[in-house]
């Protein structure tokens, strides 16, 4: 982390009274020693050597700053407020403005490894593996910044179940569209009201699209599709670049595991809404960046049959608005 976002941090948890100075550390010390962890995977026996103190210590004042960490990643991570105006349009203002004008975000799960006591490990182990992952469920808005988390969930757990089950289940408070809103996301969710779909079948992912353009209706659909929703690929990749205990968990208890990661996605949040100096985000902005991804899946229907209707017909109108501005756009380059 930049030391602008390190100071702006440890002094926002200071002010807002998420920590507190101690006996032995101040606000900042402990800051540091939970970053560490966070963003290089520092063990504690070399946090122990850094910064000159127990591992007892140490241990204690990482969990002190988790606990602060999960009171701010409700001041973070927020949904949006649908009768104020969109922020500014950083991606594909053409699409968002015309065509995709309902879409005010993009839904998609990620697998973060996991450590897990090897009695529990099977439901953990995605799509038959031997690692162990925790699969998390985000929605982030077309400036890379998370708007819902749901993490904790087994690696083998279907990202069809994890949304229904979320939707479905009022604990978790899942921020649903109004009527002429949606949130993009691809073919392992169900395509329904609230959740735009590609057309299956049809090419659809970036890549496919790199030598060979789009041709038919529901092709170019799905390529204007992925552009826009490969901006939550590239929030999860910038979250993971900049937070290596993601690539490598450590042994904590697992709600810990859980934990830290809504921890990472709270700082992300931060250092995009103030617009910090950042090395990293400009890295993930280009809007055509591919990027690897956990392997996609299908799924049953989950919503209504007159849910998934609706969804549909929008999808056909939108692909038929795409057709016409490309025809229209021809057209002028002719003339």
């Amino acid at each position: 982390m930049e030391k602008e976002a390190f100071v702006l941090l440890s002094n926002h948890f200071d002010h807002r009274g998420y920590l507190r100075c101690s006996k032995h550390l101040e606000v900042g010390e402990k800051m540091m020693i939970f970053l560490m962890v966070l963003s290089h995977n520092s063990t504690n026996r070399h946090i122990k050597w850094e910064f000159q103190h127990s591992g007892e210590t140490v241990s204690k004042y990482f969990h002190e700053v988790l606990l602060g960490m999960i009171e701010f990643s409700r001041e973070m991570i927020v949904p949006p407020a649908w009768d104020e105006p969109m922020g500014p349009i950083r991606i594909h203002r053409r699409l968002r403005e015309g065509a995709f004008r309902g879409a005010v975000g993009a839904l998609d799960g990620t697998l973060i490894p996991a450590v897990i006591p090897t009695n529990r490990q099977i439901p953990y182990r995605a799509r038959g593996g031997k690692e162990c992952y925790q699969n998390v469920m985000a929605i982030c808005d077309f400036d890379m910044k998370f708007l819902f988390v749901v993490a904790g969930w087994e690696g083998v757990a279907h990202d069809a179940r994890i949304l229904n089950e979320t939707v479905r289940d009022p604990d978790f408070n899942f921020p649903m569209p109004p009527a002429d809103k949606y949130y993009l996301c691809d073919a392992a969710y169900t395509h329904s009201k609230g959740f735009m779909g590609p057309y299956r079948r049809t090419r659809y992912w970036l890549a496919d699209f790199i030598r060979l353009r789009a041709r038919t209706k529901q092709e170019r659909f799905n390529h204007a599709h992925v552009r826009l929703r490969n901006v939550i690929e590239r929030s999860f990749g910038v979250l993971k670049a900049r937070f290596l205990i993601l690539q490598t968990m450590r042994p904590f208890i697992f709600p810990i595991q859980r934990n830290m990661v809504i921890a990472c996605m709270a700082i992300h949040n931060f250092i995009r809404r103030f617009t910090l100096n950042d090395r990293l985000f400009p890295q993930f902005e280009h809007t055509n960046l591919v990027l690897p991804r956990d392997a996609a899946s299908t799924s049953q229907p989950l919503f209504t049959t007159q849910d998934a209707t609706y969804m549909v017909n929008l999808r056909d109108h939108i692909a038929n608005e795409l057709c016409a501005n490309m025809q229209d756009a021809n057209v002028h380059d002719n003339d």
